[in-house]
């Protein structure tokens, strides 16, 4: 987990230093939370929908969402991201969560075949071909799975690009310990919560596995989307 500056040379001070983390078997949403996805949420529980985006003249709302049901839901706060897993692990009797930063890398670089932990999900080179970034040009999300040669190691799309994805983890130096606090289940507006992947206006230093983004837990953006992961099956 992390970044080692002599093997990356874009490796952030917050990505270092470099250690080795172990964590017990877990299942990760294969693509980002879709807008049709979520929709089912709003209608089911009456939750807030989504709120409107207007930035130099880009305006998106929650009726523009719900014509493009394909692509990655956007304006969700990082309470509404735990409000739609605790939904749907009541709807499921499963326990389904937000990852800890350190499961959601883990899902994005690490590749068990190599024993390697790669810069980006699908190796150390950058390829804007593999992903809806900055230098995509598009300016907007992209329906979930349009880039598949993009997967990470284990199979998991658009790790890299498209939106960023909120975890359950609030920031803290590394080495990253998950009983230091940053695991707590408390709301608490105070303490901000980490960020991965990148979105579709990210530049390809920021898609890398390792880059730690955070906000508040209660901003929203149109890159701004959800991931959810559950604990692997007792069977």
């Amino acid at each position: 987990m992390g970044s080692d500056p002599t093997r990356d040379p874009e490796a952030e001070r917050e990505e270092r230093p470099q250690h080795r983390v172990v964590l017990p078997a877990f299942r990760i949403a294969r693509f980002p939370m879709t807008v049709a996805e979520y929709a089912c949420f709003v209608q089911a529980t009456g939750h807030r929908r989504p709120k409107r985006w207007n930035l130099l003249g880009r305006v998106v709302d929650w009726p523009t969402q719900l014509r493009r049901p394909e692509h990655p839901v956007v304006m969700v706060s990082w309470h509404d991201a735990t409000a739609y897993a605790a939904w749907l692990a009541r709807l499921t009797g499963h326990p389904w969560r937000l990852p800890t930063e350190a499961e959601w890398e883990k899902a994005a670089r690490w590749d068990a075949a190599a024993g390697a932990a790669w810069i980006y999900p699908w190796g150390d080179a950058f390829d804007a071909t593999r992903c809806n970034t900055q230098g995509s040009g598009i300016g907007a999300t992209t329906p979930v799975g349009s880039y598949p040669a993009g997967a990470s190691p284990c199979g998991a799309q658009d790790m890299a690009g498209n939106v960023w994805e909120w975890t359950n983890s609030r920031y803290g130096r590394y080495p990253y310990r998950s009983t230091d606090g940053r695991e707590a289940s408390s709301s608490s507006n105070r303490h901000v919560r980490i960020m991965r992947g990148g979105g579709f206006g990210a530049a390809s230093v920021a898609v890398r596995c390792a880059w730690r983004g955070r906000d508040a837990p209660t901003a929203t953006a149109d890159s701004c989307g959800i991931r959810l992961t559950c604990a692997a099956p007792s069977w």
